[in-house]
């Protein structure tokens, strides 16, 4: 859909992209307990994300710095796709 939509979007002058978040440590995932931790160890960082961490990668996909980037899913995952 990311591509499809840069496609379709791109050429009006709108970027396309997202992030797939790994483990995030919030508020809603408190109830994991320790799945979020084993979870999260499965990644080479071994830990879970704080949400700002998260939030980091989206701005940088917004900013300007990188207007040239279209139809790209970042993995913010700790590294887990890399490994998995």
């Amino acid at each position: 859909m990311i591509k499809a939509w840069a496609a379709e979007y791109g050429p009006r002058g709108v970027r396309v992209n997202a992030v797939r978040a790994g483990a995030v440590r919030t508020e809603g995932t408190a109830g994991m307990g320790e799945y979020l931790d084993v979870l999260a160890a499965q990644a080479p960082a071994g830990r879970p994300a704080e949400p700002e961490e998260i939030a980091g990668a989206i701005a940088y996909l917004a900013g300007d710095a990188v207007s040239f980037v279209q139809g790209v899913l970042l993995p913010v995952d700790g590294g887990r796709t890399a490994v998995c």
